[in-house]
């Protein structure tokens, strides 16, 4: 079973990216989220520990208990299946989403572990998509304008500016990324 067939998974895919790192407890775990990831998506220990579970669970990370100073201590691993589900997800296309931009801020986070020349050819994808999501957007807009009120015309401009600054966004990273490697 894979993850995607939980829910979203995010959450799930961003601890299998920290145990790529290596060997870590759950508040390990929270800590690398903390100072990394929790700008585009935090958990608590109440999500953080039932994840982790599944994880286990589904047979991605082991499990492995020891006592330290008296207290019992959870250190989790990712194994090959795990690795393999994790790739898995980081090589699929980045899906355009209009409420989650979180799971694409999660890949690109990780994409570290992918080919350099397969990260970008994602991103450029992602962008293309964006774009097309915006001319989408775009072909509506003169059939909304004459119908809509100015609060549904708000939100469309919203729209239509939030393709425009990811488009930008995007682009100026992508540059940025074939920059440094020359």
């Amino acid at each position: 079973m894979h993850i995607k067939e939980w829910g979203n998974g995010v959450t799930e895919y961003i601890l299998l990216g920290f145990l790529m790192q290596g060997n870590m407890t759950g508040y390990d775990m929270k800590q690398h989220m903390s100072m990394s990831t929790s700008y585009f998506v935090d958990a608590s220990f109440g999500s953080i520990y039932p994840s982790l579970k599944r994880l286990v669970q589904k047979g991605f990370v082991e499990l492995k208990e020891t006592i330290e100073n008296g207290k019992l201590k959870k250190i989790y691993s990712i194994n090959e299946q795990g690795k393999e589900e994790f790739e898995k997800w980081l090589s699929a296309p980045i899906l355009v989403s209009k409420t989650d931009i979180s799971s694409a801020l999660a890949k690109i986070f990780f994409f570290r572990y992918l080919p350099f020349d397969k990260a970008i050819l994602l991103i450029e994808r992602y962008i293309r998509d964006i774009e097309q999501y915006k001319k989408s957007l775009s072909e509506l807009k003169p059939k909304i304008e004459k119908k809509a009120d100015e609060f549904s015309l708000g939100t469309l401009h919203f729209g239509l500016d939030y393709y425009d600054f990811s488009i930008r966004w995007y682009k100026s990273y992508l540059k940025n990324l074939k920059q440094k490697i020359q």
